[in-house]
């Protein structure tokens, strides 16, 4: 929310442009950026520019609504169809060098909750992220923004501000992380990586079972589409921990550390009748467990991991993903291909906003060494409410490699229930 003069907010604010709809070839349209924070009792709404740039005077087809896909937290990528503001014609004629706004609205839906990514549909602009504010101040704040939106003098603009609780209006903000000192910061380039959790069970011995993991992109293009090299090369790190619980110290049994460097898309844009997306990663992974001495485990390995979806991705869906890699550099477990191969072959099965089943098989080179670890997970916000985060997670391990230490000692099958902040 911030500047409040038309041609600055046109300026600065249009974040899309693209052609109009079927009929208005000429048309230029531009979608602008939404306030940054909405009140959840106020509608959603979108705000798109027509405008004649050419010499000859230009008719436009309004349609009578749009349609914007909303994605936040675990909640499934949710559909919403936003109405053309009343008083709007069917048809805008325009003359050369002018311009009109014409807004669309729809209430925010309950489960709308958070930082919320909103993607248009069937024309072509880029998402925007608005915060939802579902507090006690939300109705200051859907006032601050209609104040704001009919201001015409910086005074004004300083004016709404300061109802908010200061001069620049960031109280209005969720609270800021020292690491995010603006939205090219620090947290603007982490992302979740790997499935992120902690789970507790019993054979013979209580233990926990926790990972944590993130990636880094290392550069934000200014095309977030875009397929280059340096554009979508990231660090990543996991740490995979087994804590023996029924030790009398409860000591931390064997940790590994996986720092990566990697080239990853999400989606390649190859397209298929067989398959709805494909995502691709290639690069190098380091595995150790940080012990000296006989103890000690290594590994280093090249990969590439393609990805297939197939089915609805935002109903239940099929995701195979094999990891293929090789090893150079073990140490004091140069025999690990016996027991662990070459290939993690991950798939998984489920929703966005529903159970998902995720099983890696892993198979020696040797006898039917190998191992099978499925987790299931459920969302908390089905359980609960849609205030609630995370997951419910159960897993289940049978074979070798739980961890690094005894990757070539048979980890009888053991069961585990917990909670996951990613999946």
């Amino acid at each position: 929310m911030r500047g409040a003069v038309l041609s600055t907010f046109v300026a600065s604010a249009a974040f899309g442009t693209f052609a109009a709809f079927p009929g208005d070839a000429r048309a230029t349209v531009a979608m602008l950026q939404p306030a940054r924070v909405a009140a959840a009792n106020e509608p959603l709404q979108i705000t798109l520019l027509y405008s004649a740039d050419d010499a000859k005077p230009l008719t436009v087809t309004v349609p009578p609504t749009i349609r914007v896909s909303l994605n936040g937290a675990e909640q499934s990528p949710q559909p919403l169809e936003l109405q053309r503001e009343a008083g709007v014609p069917n048809t805008l004629h325009l003359r050369p060098g002018q311009f009109r706004k014409v807004r669309f609205s729809a209430p925010w839906p309950q489960s709308a909750r958070g930082e919320v990514r909103i993607d248009p549909v069937g024309f072509d602009a880029s998402p925007a992220l608005v915060a939802i504010n579902r507090g006690p101040q939300q109705d200051a704040v859907a006032q601050a923004e209609r104040s704001e939106s009919q201001a015409t003098t910086p005074a004004q603009v300083a004016a709404t501000a300061a109802v908010v609780g200061g001069p620049t209006g960031d109280a209005m903000l969720p609270p800021s992380d020292s690491l995010a000192t603006d939205s090219r910061g620090v947290l603007a380039h982490l992302s979740l990586y790997e499935p992120m959790y902690i789970a507790f069970g019993h054979n013979g011995d209580t233990n926990a079972r926790l990972q944590l993991s993130f990636k880094y992109r290392i550069l934000i293009p200014d095309d977030l589409r875009s397929k280059a090299f340096l554009d979508n090369l990231y660090f990543g790190y996991t740490q995979t921990s087994i804590w023996d619980l029924s030790a009398d110290s409860r000591p931390f049994r064997d940790t590994t550390y996986s720092p990566q460097l990697f080239y990853y898309v999400p989606d390649t844009g190859w397209r298929s009748s067989w398959f709805t997306r494909m995502g691709f990663a290639a690069g190098f992974a380091h595995e150790s467990n940080g012990k000296a001495g006989d103890d000690s485990r290594s590994i280093n390995m090249p990969f590439i991991r393609p990805t297939w979806e197939f089915g609805d991705l935002s109903a239940n869906h099929l995701t195979v993903s094999p990891k293929i890699y090789y090893y150079f550099g073990t140490s004091n477990n140069p025999d690990i291909a016996d027991y662990r191969g070459y290939v993690d072959l991950l798939v998984k099965y489920g929703s966005p906003d529903g159970w998902q089943l995720a099983t890696t098989v892993r198979k020696g080179t040797k006898h039917w060494y190998g191992s099978v670890d499925s987790q299931l997970t459920y969302p908390l916000a089905k359980l609960l409410g849609s205030a609630w985060g995370g997951y419910v997670w159960v897993g289940y391990f049978n074979g070798y490699g739980e961890d690094l230490l005894d990757y070539n000692n048979r980890q009888h099958w053991i069961a585990r229930i917990g909670y996951s902040i990613a999946r």
